[in-house]
């Protein structure tokens, strides 16, 4: 890989890998995530695609107006995330599938992060010249592997950090070839292509906008050999006008850049910021509680101690969690020994900082840089310095600093190998390379089921109330009551506060009939968090439930003041008021969660057995075919249609509309059972007898299917 004698970068070499080699080698080793192919929507990915409607049904307007996880950006609770390039790719594979199917959503995935690795090789060869190829192919082959990548790559919701970082190398290839480019013509072409690129890039995750800072450093440092020595000594030096004027022509190419690239810059971040009402968005303590110590020395002792777990991360990727929130990183608040690492980690990066400034032109100190560059300017919207983020560490934002890592981790073995036989750095090199690809086949094979994930967890973050609720949640909807209380209870038990976990552990208590204990957590919900909409839709229901109705309908209220497209809220409202018997508020509500979500099924069905109890079936069956418009699938309303057309004497429509409805769920017994009601009506007696059995075949102790055959026989032996 490495001369033994040569401290620069290697050249060709005995070493040296040929270009098709080196493409098919990174091609397999990016194939480390593959496994990962037919896992399931987990953690985000539930909320960012499966309940996200701007996936699946909303116009494409919508797509460009909300956030990454479909409020709207004006919302006070949204996370002004926007990503629209993003939502457009989920929301072709729903249309193109007609429904969501995981797998696709992975193997895109999969197939996104080997075009990173690919292109990030060219980016190398760009930085550091074709002659480099040999580093620029090792240092591709560990970002290919780098077990960090995990959640980007196996998480579906990482497809932002996979869309943002190819965006972002076309970037970097387009400006190189801008720079190089004969004529005007196409010098211009790849400008505008590197800016539109930029642009892509920001709106599949804002980490976008920082390649222009990779592209300027680029300039000056690689292709204007500029040094930080030369801006120091340029700034300490009294330049006169005419020589000032001399150094303007000289630099006219790369100055025209630079401004480009700034106006550039300027404009996207006030498109970004407008798009935002130019407001930053609000987070809770508990997302990322550095941010809100009031001591100034004690906030940025912990951001460094984030930063150095980050760079660990990068170093030795062990401590792999989908959540670092709540708990799994705890606040240094006086003597601690982690301090130690903090300046641990500030040595080192000054120690980097001050090799910059020392060495003079050659390759190392270029690489250096660049390297630096790549791993620090794509990390600073995630350092919380220009503002605040909602969350302590993530590793999907170290998906593309990854990459600057990889080549100073190159850059260093070189350096090595003026000390150390070649052999034996090529040889901890295939083991490392072996090493992250086993890690991250492993751990992408945990990204495939939320069970797994969650509980993977436990292990680097056991005080994390954020996995024990995760786990809760799990467990719930496998039906696991019991270890879903004492996982929501141990998540209070760290977090008293955590409001989610209360309205999840009152939800419990209310389907087992606890409603008092329920309504108890759901207020204290509310006091922490007086927007939850949720909390307030639930506390609506355990006091319709306590027979509050004047109380539900405020709470319900409430949560519709707080979000104002909230579907199941006006579901519930309208059972409140048929609970009163306001059929006519029942209606409307049902018909304004429809109106909101158009296949809303149990409104849909609500509306039509309330119009077929009150008489006005003509009413019912318009309603039931308006809801098979948006529902053709469901069996419900093809049965419900059955019934009203067999009321009103259609025993032949009545008759298609069961076939349907049995055909599209054939394990119903009652709907056999209507359907021999029927027939026994129509008198056609061997065919009701036969929908009686088939009725009793599902469902044996079905005693009133055995009352009707039992008068079936009676009339057929009278008839005889």
């Amino acid at each position: 890989m490495l001369s033994k004698t040569n401290s620069e970068l290697p050249g060709k070499s005995a070493m040296s890998v040929p270009l098709r080699l080196s493409f098919f080698i990174i091609i397999v080793l990016s194939l480390c995530f593959a496994n990962s192919y037919n896992g399931d929507f987990v953690f985000d990915d539930t909320e960012a695609i499966v309940n996200n409607e701007d996936v699946q049904s909303t116009s494409i307007k919508n797509i460009f107006e909300n956030d990454f996880w479909g409020a709207k950006l004006t919302n006070k609770q949204s996370h002004r995330s926007y990503r629209p390039l993003t939502i457009l790719t989920f929301r072709l594979h729903f249309w193109f599938r007609n429904g969501l199917v995981a797998q696709d959503y992975h193997l895109i995935n999969i197939i996104l992060h080997t075009i990173v690795c690919i292109l990030l090789l060219a980016v190398f060869l760009v930085i550091l010249g074709s002659k480099e190829m040999t580093t620029a192919f090792y240092a591709t082959a560990l970002f290919a592997v780098h077990p960090v990548h995990a959640e980007a790559v196996s998480g579906i919701v990482g497809r932002a950090e996979l869309l943002c970082a190819l965006f972002m190398w076309l970037s970097i290839l387009l400006y190189y070839h801008s720079i190089n480019a004969s004529r005007l013509f196409y010098r211009w072409c790849n400008m505008c292509g590197c800016i539109a690129s930029i642009a892509v890039a920001m709106l599949c995750k804002e980490t976008g906008i920082t390649a222009i800072g990779i592209c300027s450093t680029y300039d000056l440092v690689i292709v204007n050999k500029v040094f930080p020595s030369d801006v120091i000594r340029l700034m300490k030096t009294k330049l006169s006008y005419a020589e000032a004027k001399e150094f303007i022509k000289l630099k006219q190419k790369f100055i025209t850049r630079l401004f480009i690239l700034f106006i550039s810059g300027l404009l996207l971040m006030v498109l970004r910021f407008s798009v935002m009402g130019f407001k930053t968005p609000t987070f809770q303590p508990v997302d990322n509680p550095a941010s809100f110590m009031d001591n100034t020395f004690l906030r940025l002792l912990n951001y460094s101690y984030i930063y150095s777990l980050n760079a660990w991360l990068l170093i030795c990727p062990e401590w792999l969690c989908f959540d670092w929130s709540m708990g799994c990183v705890s606040l240094i608040t006086g003597y601690d020994s982690r301090i130690l690492i903090v300046i641990i980690f500030w040595l080192i990066l000054g120690t980097m900082i001050t090799c910059i400034f020392i060495h003079r032109e050659d390759m190392f100190l270029r690489s250096l840089i660049m390297g630096l560059a790549i791993l620090i300017i794509p990390f600073l919207p995630a350092s919380n310095i220009f503002f605040n983020v909602g969350f302590v560490l993530a590793e999907r934002t170290l998906y593309i600093p990854s990459a600057g890592y990889c080549l100073l981790f190159v850059i260093g073995l070189q350096k090595l190998c003026s000390r150390v036989s070649v052999q034996y750095i090529l040889l901890a090199y295939v083991v490392l390379i072996s090493l992250f690809f086993a890690r991250s086949w492993l751990r992408s094979e945990q990204w495939k089921t939320e069970t797994v994930l969650f509980r993977s967890a436990l292990h680097v973050c056991p005080l994390n109330a954020k996995v024990h609720y995760n786990i809760a949640k799990n467990a719930a909807d496998a039906g696991n009551t019991t270890l879903a209380l004492y996982e929501y209870k141990e998540a209070l038990r760290l977090n008293p506060n955590y409001a989610q976990a209360m309205n999840n552990l009152g939800n419990l208590l209310k389907d087992q009939g606890k409603c008092i204990e329920a309504e108890s957590l759901f207020r204290r919900a509310i006091e922490l968090q007086d927007d939850f909409a949720t909390v307030w839709m639930n506390l609506g229901i355990v006091l319709s439930a306590l027979k509050k109705y004047n109380e539900s309908e405020r709470s319900y209220l409430m949560a519709l003041s707080h979000r104002s497209k909230y579907p199941d809220c006006l579901y519930n409202l309208g059972v409140l008021y048929l609970e009163q018997k306001n059929y006519d508020k029942a209606l409307k509500a049902w018909e304004s969660a429809t109106k909101q979500r158009k296949n809303h099924r149990r409104a849909w069905t609500n509306m039509i057995l309330l119009l077929d109890d009150l008489g006005k079936r003509n009413d019912a069956l318009n309603i039931a075919y308006r809801a098979l418009d948006f529902l053709p699938d469901d069996a419900s309303i093809h049965f419900n249609i059955a019934n009203i057309l067999g009321k009103v004497g259609n025993f032949v429509e009545a008759e298609v509309y069961f076939k349907k409805a049995i055909s599209k769920d054939p394990t119903n017994s009652m709907f056999y059972t209507n359907l021999g009601v029927l027939y026994h009506r129509w008198n056609k007696l061997d065919e009701a007898e036969y929908m009686y059995k088939k009725a009793l075949e599902i469902k044996p102790e079905f005693n009133s299917v055995k009352n009707n055959l039992r008068k079936l026989y009676t009339l057929k032996s009278s008839i005889k």
